[in-house]
């Protein structure tokens, strides 16, 4: 617990972090990003970037959001985005999908997932940018 305290004293309940991800080529539920909460605190997700510079070679859907572990495809913040018909910047505020959401709350104990919900990721190339607060 002293540590977290510490943690937060440095960086500040207010203060806006970020991570940058690159996107995998694997196509299993949590394959293309699976990150961990990187604190051991509760987060907020106020935006998730998926950046691919270079679309799959085939069909591919990508969906993101929390889940409970690295292994589960999850639609909470981007539900369903074109990864193969040409480079795409998609976020969860302009590309959210129809279950996706602005916002949501990360767990200390929770994964952010990035998943191929349907298709094939071969020859993807890009990154996922993470913004969140300490909740």
């Amino acid at each position: 617990m002293g540590i977290e305290k510490d943690r937060r004293r440095r960086v500040g309940p207010s203060a806006q972090l970020k991570l940058k991800k690159a996107l995998a080529v694997v196509d299993t539920a949590g394959g293309v990003v699976s990150l961990a909460n990187p604190l051991n605190c509760d987060l907020i997700v106020t935006k998730l970037v998926i950046d691919v510079t270079t679309p799959a070679t085939a069909t591919c859907h990508l969906s993101a959001g929390i889940a409970a572990n690295g292994t589960t495809l999850s639609a909470t913040l981007i539900d369903t985005v074109d990864a193969h018909t040409a480079a795409i910047v998609a976020d969860n505020v302009t590309n959210k999908g129809s279950g996706g959401a602005p916002t949501r709350k990360w767990a200390k104990a929770q994964y952010l997932t990035i998943s191929v919900q349907d298709g094939a990721s071969a020859g993807m190339v890009g990154n996922a940018y993470i913004i969140y607060h300490i909740a």
